[in-house]
């Protein structure tokens, strides 16, 4: 999970802001075994445990598009945040530097990446599948075909 710039757009004209009830969260992963944690599943089906409240919500998206970060690879999520949300988020990020924190859509864990450096604006989500399940997740998420 970064901010790196995408190269290459599905559809340059489709950028969406995700449905309310698409519930996007992201969340640091608990390493400490704390009893207070939400246990998920991550992609591979292991548990994950996470720990709330979520640092991003739904609410703290202002868009998000399907992208591909560069030739040959796999696609991405890249998504920007809502003005008020990015000092926030900024703030959250910067005091994760090096720990863990996982992209949940509902139950399902898409991505776990180490945060390398603060963000609040923007980053980019990888591990979203191939381009057709890349495809079907923002459309769950966002109500329009990329």
């Amino acid at each position: 999970m970064g901010c790196k710039p995408a190269t290459r757009l599905f559809n340059p004209d489709t950028s969406a802001a995700p449905l309310a009830q698409s519930r996007i969260l992201m969340r640091e992963v608990d390493e400490q075994g704390s009893a207070g944690a939400t246990v998920l599943k991550d992609a591979d089906g292991r548990p994950l445990a996470v720990l709330e409240p979520a640092f991003i919500t739904t609410a703290d998206i202002a868009s998000i598009t399907l992208a591909q970060a560069a030739q040959g690879q796999e696609p991405v999520l890249n998504v920007t945040m809502t003005d008020a949300a990015a000092p926030r988020i900024q703030a959250a990020t910067e005091a994760r530097i090096g720990r863990r924190v996982a992209f949940s859509i509902g139950d399902k864990v898409l991505s776990v990446a180490t945060i390398s450096g603060p963000f609040g604006k923007a980053m980019q989500v990888a591990g979203v599948g191939d381009q057709a399940e890349a495809a079907r997740i923002f459309t769950e998420i966002t109500g329009k075909q990329p």
